[in-house]
């Protein structure tokens, strides 16, 4: 018998009440935190990351957005002020 068929014929044996304890007693993962890391990664993303109509070609954004991703968010924006990546520089354009 395999240690999984073992824990199987535990659990069909035991009461109710030893399962409801069983499960209270067990560690459970906050999924909210991880939602959380995740939102606030991709949410900076989409603040940093350059727009299409920022790039002086479509062949700039692929490459700045492909080298973002290689790196990452942070050391993409620990580079230099304008964002100077190997292949690519993106243009910034003014707000009004």
């Amino acid at each position: 018998m395999s240690s999984n068929d073992q824990l199987v014929e535990i659990l069909k044996q035991a009461t109710p009440r030893q399962l409801q304890m069983l499960l209270a007693n067990m560690n459970t993962v906050d999924g909210s935190k991880i939602r959380a890391k995740r939102n606030a990664r991709t949410e900076k993303y989409f603040e940093h990351a350059p727009k299409p109509h920022h790039c002086l070609t479509f062949g700039v954004y692929k490459d700045t957005v492909d080298y973002m991703a290689e790196i990452g968010t942070d050391a993409w924006l620990s580079q230099s002020v304008n964002h100077q990546t190997k292949n690519a520089t993106i243009v910034r354009v003014r707000k009004a």
